[in-house]
């Protein structure tokens, strides 16, 4: 009988705390829709921030048919939407961000959003003042090439702004360090999309800059999703920690696209499609992290290549069984976007 009566005030209690709320900037790109059902299955009452495109419309749509959120369309460069996003938020996950290769084709706006936009979402969170915690997702890429210091990378590794991109994140990450803000960093390895439609647009002429021989190591998208959801409760205030697969993860490129390629049904593509690298500056960002810390912290390395691969076919569906039919196709519109390629 008491144990029914401990039970009885214990529900009661828990039904009577709010659910504590969460604000997700760039809320419908690959990480935040990897995120958020994470976040909602945790009992998280989460608003998503996100500008408003066909694109994002349609993420947002297959997402709010499945999960009860909070939707505010807006501009991460704009106070008064901004303020609308913050209001009696406990939590932000702030990963509004121009990405490459846009960010390269348009330096401009990649300043204007990925440090404008933080600081003026640190500056609106540091007026609140009752903040709980506030993530913001960097990247690998702020490391610059992945020649010289190690590998793995480790968070004490100088940063080196190489082009826009990690120019912006770099100094996005400071204005968060410095700020009066409970904050946690989060740099993100290669999280590849399982989306068919945000896949084939990475699949252009950018994908044969990179050296077979480039180390990777991949994380999933949803284990990324499961690090944010993590630690939001974890004792991370003040840490930066790297967020990648763990050594079951470690690759080459060649092997990531060969067998990425293979499980698509196009082919792995001819090795003399990819470029030599003659110089550091000829590689790319990517290479093997220690993530021992944050896998300590926030337990989230729970997939690996073969569960990415397994959800990739299961995205691909029935266009599988007409890739034989395309194939030459494909092929050949990839090798024409190849600077390297000699026929």
């Amino acid at each position: 009988m008491l144990e029914y009566f401990v039970v009885e005030i214990f529900m009661t209690v828990c039904l009577a705390v709010p659910a504590m709320r969460v604000l997700v900037t760039g809320a419908f790109g690959n990480i935040g829709s990897n995120t958020i059902p994470q976040l909602t299955e945790r009992g998280y009452q989460v608003r998503c921030f996100d500008l408003q495109t066909k694109r994002n419309e349609k993420t947002a749509h297959k997402i709010a048919r499945r999960y009860t959120v909070e939707i505010i369309w807006g501009d991460i460069r704009s106070e008064d939407d901004v303020r609308r996003a913050v209001r009696d938020i406990d939590y932000i996950v702030h990963m509004a961000a121009i990405l490459p290769p846009m960010s390269e084709q348009n330096p401009d706006l990649t300043w204007e959003v990925n440090f404008g936009g933080t600081d003026n979402i640190v500056s609106v969170a540091e007026e609140m003042g009752s903040l709980s915690k506030f993530i913001y997702t960097s990247s690998i890429a702020t490391y610059g090439h992945s020649t010289g210091r190690g590998p793995p990378k480790t968070a004490s590794d100088p940063q080196v702004a190489i082009d826009a991109y990690p120019k912006s994140k770099i100094e996005a990450e400071k204005r968060m360090r410095e700020s009066s803000l409970p904050w946690t960093v989060l740099r993100l390895g290669a999280g590849i999309s399982v989306d068919l439609e945000w896949l084939g647009q990475s699949m252009s002429g950018e994908m044969f800059h990179i050296p077979r021989e480039q180390r990777i190591e991949f994380v999933h998208p949803k284990d990324v999703g499961l690090a944010i959801t993590n630690a939001l409760s974890a004792d991370t205030v003040g840490k930066i920690l790297l967020i990648a697969g763990g050594e079951r993860c470690r690759m080459t490129y060649r092997e990531f696209m060969k067998r990425t390629l293979e499980t698509l049904g196009i082919g792995m593509l001819p090795d003399s499609a990819f470029i030599v690298p003659k110089s550091d500056e000829d590689y790319y960002h990517t290479d093997f992290m220690d993530t021992s810390e944050a896998e300590t912290l926030l337990h989230f390395q729970t997939r690996t290549l073969d569960d990415y691969l397994d959800d990739l076919r299961k995205e691909l569906g029935w266009r599988r069984r007409v890739m034989p039919l395309v194939r030459w196709y494909i092929r050949r519109r990839l090798l024409a976007a190849s600077p390297y390629y000699k026929r």
